[in-house]
């Protein structure tokens, strides 16, 4: 008698294809098998406004339609970044595995044409840098207030596509979607940015299976054998963090939670702020970080977000 087959959903891009073979695969050695079940999200469908603008009106735009399609039953199991997963799930899913994390850093892809070496990050004077995330424009122009910062949209493979072709003279992007796609990048200079200056989003380059809580016992014990302990607890504070704060793609944090000596966790954390002009431009005014170390995971949280939201 065949085993039963799970249905794996996942966004139809590039990138979160690739993820969800990796995770396929990964239950197979387990005695799971999956067919892939794509589904277009409404971020992928409207490519036309910025990501911040379109998630502040419908949060967790790249992760809802796989959500109801579990609640509708019409899926058994979904694959997403886990730094675009809302915060709080809805009634009756779980998140049961986080099992893997690649890369936490973002990467800068240059223009040969606006390349400097003898400038901060290499950019040339007044460049312009594409980027969909507001914590990435905030963190350039902490370093750069000198370049000028677009709205970036469209498949990994499309915004390297734009450096290369010189519509953009840089872009910044995150290394795992390069990594995991292993795209030729002839054409462009690449460089990882530091941890310390480009501090990543909450979970940036982990992964999170979502399934219904009433899953069968096979697929949950499955899942929960691809479970990483420790990866989970530590994104798990980076996202409460953000949760405590009350924020998604709208507020310009990094959060990176790291094993530290003693049993204790270290958590690097930066805030930008901003205030709307003419024309909706955004003034930045503040650009603040924080670096803690402690063991327990409450002291921890409470400490950054009582830090960023000040007396």
């Amino acid at each position: 008698m065949a085993s039963k087959r799970y249905r794996l959903g996942t966004r139809n891009s590039a990138l979160a294809l690739a993820q969800a073979r990796w995770v396929a695969a990964e239950l197979g050695k387990r005695g799971i098998d999956c067919d892939l079940v794509e589904i277009t999200s409404s971020g992928d469908q409207d490519r036309s406004r910025p990501l911040y603008e379109m998630e502040d009106l419908n949060p967790g735009l790249f992760c809802k339609r796989l959500q109801e399609a579990l609640l509708r039953d019409e899926i058994d199991l979904a694959v997403h970044s886990l730094k675009d997963l809302p915060t709080l799930p809805p009634p009756g899913l779980k998140v049961f595995a986080v099992p893997e994390r690649v890369s936490v850093r973002d990467c800068l892809l240059v223009h040969p044409g606006s390349y400097s070496p003898d400038l901060p990050l290499g950019l040339a004077t007044g460049c312009t840098v594409g980027t969909s995330s507001l914590r990435r424009e905030a963190q350039l122009l902490s370093l750069r207030p000198d370049v000028k910062v677009v709205s970036l949209r469209g498949n990994v493979p499309s915004r390297v596509a734009q450096v290369r072709d010189g519509k953009l003279g840089a872009a910044i992007l995150a290394e795992a979607g390069l990594d995991r796609l292993g795209l030729a990048l002839e054409g462009v200079r690449r460089a990882a940015l530091r941890e310390d200056d480009f501090i990543p989003a909450p979970a940036q380059g982990a992964l999170g299976v979502e399934a219904r809580e009433s899953s069968e016992p096979a697929l949950a014990a499955a899942l929960h054998a691809l479970n990483q302990p420790d990866l989970e607890k530590r994104t798990r504070i980076e996202r409460r963090i953000l949760r405590d704060l009350e924020g998604g793609c709208t507020l310009p944090l990094g959060v990176l939670c790291e094993p530290a000596a003693g049993g204790k966790y270290r958590v690097r954390a930066f805030l930008g702020a901003y205030q709307m002009s003419g024309e909706a431009r955004r003034d930045w005014v503040s650009f603040r970080r924080f670096d803690i170390s402690l063991e327990d995971e409450d002291a921890l949280v409470a400490q950054v977000v009582a830090h960023f939201r000040g007396p």
